[in-house]
């Protein structure tokens, strides 16, 4: 198992961080999402190191969020 940390510009509710923790774990090879409202840190949990940056953008970016670099 991997681990990641990104941070995701734009939430500001507990509806916000459901919406990327549940985007982020329907891609395949992210086992969980965390994230922290008040930081904008998401932890991701990742079965290999076959899951991108762009898949990871793109299910952020999906839910109307964008991950800072």
């Amino acid at each position: 198992m991997i681990k990641k940390d990104i941070k995701v510009d734009g939430m500001h509710c507990n509806s916000c961080v459901l919406a990327v923790q549940n985007s982020l774990e329907d891609v395949e090879g992210i086992l969980k999402a965390n994230a922290d409202l008040d930081s904008g840190i998401v932890k991701l949990e990742l079965d290999s190191d076959n899951v991108s940056s762009e898949d990871i953008n793109e299910a952020v970016k999906e839910v109307g969020f964008k991950v800072v670099k």
